[in-house]
């Protein structure tokens, strides 16, 4: 009996030491693969950022470039090449635009040849054939296309946008804007609320390739405005790194979690790396922690195990109370909803399920509900579950495609949230489990489709909602408006009031014009102080009185510091025969004639 007493103390022992190791291990890879998923979502966001910043740029400017066939006299100008009438004609538009963006450095007039007829920025600089030392030049006098992207020059980096002109079918020129790469670095710091640093590969130096400040460089790529406190770090990360891969590093004493984010430009070359740095000791210091703590509780319960002399029925009940005790303990401790089914019925949930689902207990949970999937809602996009996808159950189907991602929508009182679907597939003995797990990622997929100051919706999700109401208003010809808004004289308010009042003004307008709008209507930060406002089912003079409405409503509102406010509005509706970017162009026209004839009015 004594015997068999000490093979079955020491049977535990190891069943304990194995449950242990599996268990750590299996919070190590969910760990692991939850920060993966955090890093991962933070990349897509950050990409996402900075292709709504850069389309943003290509559509203001393109819009702008357009709006100078407007002046009189303008095109045969530019057609005869006589720069100073030119000069004369575009050198108030060009201060405007600085106006609306400070970090708009260059605009310069080419010839079709690649010769620069105009600097407006610096008037008595031209003549030189910038075509020979810019390839981005080059490609749009040699395909007649807009073409945009980072490139040097004699002013040094930044973002260009350079779009052809034609009279009639004449190609007769191009103009080119250049914006300030400072501008892009601060917009995704504000935006996305992490450190960034950006590299331009050195193919698109072109003629700034001599300057000293880019003589800094890891393989083929140059740091751009790079803070001093980052050149270690980025000497460590760029060490036996010649891929520039995503790696974690050690330095002074801080874990720092690097993701690089490659850009090509619009001719498929590489352009560029966005490196986003990650500040991760505390999670370092944390995993540590918990493997320790783990093997200390290992030991202490295989010494118990070994020193227990009680009857063995005791000892078996006391070791698969305290098993039981001590996984609920993990599981418990997650954030993450685990939940572990076969299929057909859950078998066992963790705190927060219950919390999330207010219920006290799994029981009472399934007295509502046969399933978690009963509350998967269906969506507009491909990338949700439901319970049956293509004939297979969710979580055979999440089995089936592994290598997806798998996001799932649920509402509990009023309030939707997103999460990341994972599945483990357990089989012992012909029985069959699936251990599930739901990470919350609802901020980050805010974040992805809101604009963070304003709370409305950002350019990149407010494109992709117009394509799609585009696309009904053509299948069910119904008729569809746009309204493009923008606060007069805003540079004023954050000359006279410095930009933090500035920022309010804009979130209280956001405010007021979420409630003036109607629940189908969708308004979107456009740029800087506009606006952009889908009205689906509204004809052009229902479209016209709502934007009169909204104009008398933000003149007689009285904003908190600055008192009185007056905005600007141009209304189109949509012709099913035209592309979006008309109907936008159509919009800006019409706000730059309301600007052009004094503000404070509408002009459809």
């Amino acid at each position: 009996m004594q015997k068999f007493k000490w093979r079955f103390q020491l049977l535990m022992a190891l069943l304990v030491l194995f449950a242990s190791a599996v268990l750590t291990s299996f919070y190590i890879y969910e760990e692991e693969k939850s920060a993966s998923v955090r890093a991962e979502t933070s990349a897509k966001y950050i990409t996402t950022v900075y292709r709504s910043i850069v389309d943003d740029l290509g559509h203001t400017y393109k819009y702008r470039a357009y709006g100078n066939l407007l002046i009189s006299g303008f095109k045969e100008a530019f057609s005869a090449q006589d720069r100073e009438k030119l000069y004369s004609l575009i050198q108030h538009r060009y201060k405007t635009m600085q106006d609306e963006n400070s970090h708009l450095k260059i605009m310069q007039f080419h010839a079709p040849g690649g010769m620069s007829i105009l600097r407006v920025h610096e008037k008595e600089k031209y003549g030189d054939n910038i075509a020979d030392k810019r390839p981005l030049v080059q490609r749009v006098h040699t395909t007649k296309e807009i073409h945009s992207g980072f490139e040097g020059g004699i002013a040094g980096v930044a973002y260009r946008v350079i779009v052809p002109y034609f009279d009639d079918k004449r190609y007769i020129g191009a103009v080119e804007f250049g914006v300030d790469v400072d501008y892009i670095s601060k917009q995704i710091e504000k935006t996305a609320g992490v450190k960034s640093l950006f590299l331009l590969h050195e193919s698109r130096i072109a003629a700034a390739s001599l300057r000293s400040e880019y003589k800094f460089h890891i393989g083929q790529y140059h740091p751009i405005e790079m803070e001093p406190e980052l050149y270690g770090i980025l000497k460590r990360y760029s060490k036996d790194n010649l891929n520039n891969e995503k790696r974690i590093i050690n330095y002074e004493n801080h874990h720092y979690e690097i993701i690089p984010i490659h850009l090509k430009g619009d001719d498929g070359k590489e352009m560029g790396i966005f490196l986003c740095i990650n500040d991760i000791t505390d999670g370092y210091h944390q995993l540590s922690r918990t493997i320790l703590g783990s093997l200390l509780i290992t030991a202490v319960l295989i010494i118990l195990f070994l020193g227990i002399n009680e009857s063995v029925a005791r000892i078996f009940m006391k070791r698969v109370r305290f098993q039981e005790e001590y996984i609920e303990t993990i599981l418990n401790s997650q954030s993450n909803i685990i939940i572990v089914t076969d299929d057909r019925n859950i078998v066992y949930v963790n705190n927060a399920f219950l919390e999330y689902f207010h219920y006290r207990t799994l029981e009472d949970f399934s007295k509502d509900h046969d399933c978690i999937c009963d509350l998967f809602q269906s969506t507009e996009s491909d990338g949700y579950l439901l319970p049956v996808i293509d004939g297979m159950r969710w979580t055979e189907y999440i089995m089936a495609h592994s290598g997806r991602e798998h996001k799932v929508k649920m509402t509990v009182d009023g309030k939707a949230s997103t999460f990341i679907v994972t599945v483990k597939r357990i089989e012992h003995d012909k029985e069959l489990r699936y251990v599930v797990v739901f990470s919350d990622i609802t901020e980050l997929n805010e974040l992805a489709t809101m604009d963070r100051l304003t709370q409305v919706t950002n350019r990149f999700e407010f494109d992709k909602i117009l394509e799609h109401s585009l696309s009904v208003s053509r299948r069910y010809k119904r008729p569809l408006s746009v309204l493009l808004l923008d606060i007069d004289h805003f540079k004023q308010i954050n000359d006279r009031f410095g930009h933090l009042i500035g920022d309010a003004v804009l979130k209280a307008l956001s405010e007021l014009l979420r409630k003036q709008i109607r629940e189908s209507d969708v308004v979107a930060r456009w740029g800087g102080e506009e606006f952009m406002i889908l009205l689906p089912d509204t004809p052009l003079p229902s479209a016209i009185k709502m934007a009169e409405a909204l104009r008398q409503r933000i003149e007689v509102n009285s904003f908190e510091t600055i008192k009185s406010l007056t905005c600007s509005i141009g209304v189109a509706e949509f012709n099913p025969v035209e592309e979006a970017d008309d109907l936008f162009n159509r919009a800006d026209e019409k706000l730059y004639a309301a600007k052009k004839g004094g503000r404070n009015r509408i002009v459809a």
